[in-house]
């Protein structure tokens, strides 16, 4: 069986409109990007599937569990390199019909912090941009810590 694949630069464009300066890293099943514009929530992600594929049980089941588990070290990553309190991590795709993850630390100072980031003013979620300074420190940073989860768990990752 012969599974069809998104690029890189297709998911960063039509996730989020981000370009390849958002790109974080590459895994077997997915890309890692920061969000272009939702850095409200310092180191908001996406982890993306690279298979084409609806819904995650769409997903062939050795690919999908593949996933679910970089899914996990990605999200890990993300709350070591920024001291997250929590983690949210959400999978909708209403606007963008393919398997992919929001990554959200939280860290107890935003306005609503025990409640879902929905309930938040979207203006302000959306609003904030990093700049190409901030964004090669967040990048960093995450990179470090993703490079250290995937030697202790031997899951490959590219930052290339």
């Amino acid at each position: 069986m012969v599974l069809e694949t998104y690029s890189r630069q297709e998911l960063l464009q039509s996730i989020d409109g981000a370009d390849e300066g958002h790109f974080v890293a590459e895994l077997e099943t997915g890309y890692l990007s920061l969000s272009r514009n939702r850095q409200y929530f310092k180191g908001y992600c996406f982890f993306a599937a690279k298979c084409k594929a609806r819904e995650l049980h769409d997903m062939p089941m050795d690919i999908r569990a593949r996933h679910l588990v970089e899914m996990a070290m990605v999200t890990e990553a993300v709350q070591l390199a920024f001291n997250a309190k929590k983690m949210n991590v959400a999978f909708f795709g209403n606007s963008f019909a393919h398997v992919h993850w929001n990554i959200v630390p939280r860290y107890g100072t935003d306005p609503l912090p025990e409640d879902s980031i929905w309930t938040i003013d979207r203006a302000l979620i959306e609003s904030h941009f990093l700049s190409e300074e901030e964004l090669s420190n967040v990048k960093a940073t995450l990179r470090a810590a993703l490079s250290k989860l995937s030697e202790r768990d031997q899951i490959p990752v590219s930052f290339a």
